[in-house]
């Protein structure tokens, strides 16, 4: 929630800092300077010519600076915990609503798995629906559907600007452009008339080939996630082994259930259900 308000204070971020937020900054830091500390120390023991590869180190070789290795540890935990969290809650929150989509993986599951105990990158690679199923959540729900980029030198957009936004828009170096993939993945220009609906099947046929800009989950171009790969993998791998293991996931009785989007929803940095994610699990 503290995150969330400043966040929209843009700018005047600083002006709501309350001291439970600095406390628990304060004990972020503190926990993360003790991994930095231990890998310089080793790094000081080994020599640079150590074979062992350490990302801490690899970061102090290219800042010589603790406090910015540091905060790039922060960044990358955070990056790399809470999206894939938030992409398996909104998962299993849309599958008990849909339980043809749930049945259908199910039985996607059972067929390329067979009599195999070991999941393996192949086989995720073979689920074709699980990738649909993962393109249409994110679509709806982007881990972070708010983003802003600083502009580093003085430049034109093509269009934003003037009465009907066709004109182009001067972006002055240091003013900072943000962007919704929230809305952006619900045009209906983009996605069809039901853009507000879960429908993985959208992304079978070559409708949305070539959506490139128009789907950005994980945003693009230099700056794209670089954690993209292995957090899908990783969501994959959990949810395969999750419906494995029980052969009944849905809804509790007399859970309501609201039209997809409707729902209470929770922007922080990273966009959560605000009720959570109730499930039974038999």
């Amino acid at each position: 929630m503290i995150s969330s308000l400043r966040t929209r204070l843009q700018d005047f971020y600083w002006a709501y800092s309350p001291s439970r937020y600095k406390a628990a900054c304060r004990g972020v830091k503190d926990f993360a300077n003790v991994f930095v500390k231990q890998a310089l120390q080793e790094k000081n023991k080994t020599g640079p010519d150590s074979d062992r590869y350490a990302f801490i180190q690899d970061l102090y070789d290219e800042m010589q600076d603790p406090v910015l290795v540091r905060d790039q540890l922060v960044n990358v935990l955070l990056a790399g915990r809470d999206t894939t969290a938030c992409l398996l809650s909104w998962t299993f929150f849309l599958l008990v609503r849909h339980t043809s989509a749930l049945d259908r993986l199910r039985n996607e599951i059972r067929s390329v798995m067979g009599d195999d105990q070991e999941l393996t990158r192949n086989h995720v690679q073979k689920m074709s629906y699980l990738k649909c199923v993962l393109n249409e959540t994110l679509r709806l729900y982007p881990s972070v559907p708010i983003n802003v980029r600083i502009a580093q030198k003085t430049t034109w957009l093509p269009r934003g600007g003037g009465p009907d936004g066709d004109a182009p828009l001067l972006v002055r170096r240091g003013v900072g452009v943000g962007f919704l993939a929230y809305y952006l993945h619900r045009r209906k220009d983009l996605y069809g008339d039901d853009a507000d609906e879960f429908r993985p099947e959208r992304w079978e046929g070559p409708e949305l080939a070539n959506i490139g800009w128009g789907y950005i989950p994980f945003h693009g171009g230099p700056r794209l996630c670089l954690g993209k790969d292995f957090a899908l993998m990783e969501a994959s791998c959990a949810i395969v082994r999750i419906i494995q293991t029980f052969p009944d996931i849905r809804l509790p009785p007399g859970y309501p259930v609201v039209p997809t989007g409707q729902e209470k929803q929770a922007l922080t940095v990273f966009l959560s259900s605000a009720d959570g994610c109730k499930v039974l699990l038999d």
